[in-house]
């Protein structure tokens, strides 16, 4: 049965790492334009942010998110921060040169507290942790141990394919002219916009 509970955590990891959401842009973005280093922090701080959300979800603190009130703030703010985000990656226009990129890997926590909060304050990651959570919980045949094991599984197969996407964009990039790098980087930042600004207007509806 934990094999079976594994396999399953298997399966629900590799389905959300085919999804394309804020976050996955924004960590093409990074690693194409900042490098792998950075990129493996924003994969970090997600990560990290995926086992709070879980760990809220299982202990009880779920009610915290249906609360329609918490549910507005949260909206508000992770839209603004991803419109925001969005905004700049649109709008800087700063070549990036390899001594930048150096500066940049000093920062990695920077990086793991930018990925950590771009993906806690998405409504939608809230709610499909939960909705797991209590799916996964409400199966007669699962023990605690098998709840471990299941979202132990689906956690890392997540973590380890965003590391995937973010070194396989960055060893891409190295063939790129910072033209095209620049219309990735403004395609990434357009998309993340877009996604702030459905996240706000859903609040209000």
């Amino acid at each position: 049965m934990i094999f079976k509970a594994i396999f399953q955590g298997l399966a629900l990891g590799f389905a959300l790492a085919l999804s394309l959401g804020p976050s996955f842009f924004a960590l093409i973005q990074t690693s194409t334009k900042r490098g792998f280093k950075p990129a493996l922090g924003l994969a970090f701080g997600i990560f990290l942010s995926d086992v709070l959300c879980v760990l809220l979800a299982y202990f009880g603190v779920a009610q915290f998110f249906d609360n329609p009130q918490n549910k507005l703030y949260i909206g508000l703010v992770g839209g603004t921060v991803l419109v925001m985000f969005g905004f700049f990656s649109v709008f800087q226009r700063k070549k990036v040169e390899e001594k930048d990129l150096e500066v940049k890997a000093v920062s990695i926590p920077i990086y793991i507290i930018k990925g950590f909060f771009l993906n806690l304050l998405n409504p939608i990651v809230i709610g499909l942790w939960m909705a797991f959570v209590v799916t996964v919980s409400s199966n007669k045949e699962y023990t605690y141990i098998h709840i471990l094991f299941f979202f132990f599984a689906s956690l890392l197969t997540v973590f380890f394919t965003d590391v995937l996407k973010a070194y396989s964009a960055n060893k891409i990039s190295k063939f790129l002219s910072d033209k095209v790098l620049r219309i990735i980087s403004i395609i990434a930042g357009i998309i993340i916009m877009i996604s702030g600004l459905i996240m706000v207007y859903k609040v209000f509806v």
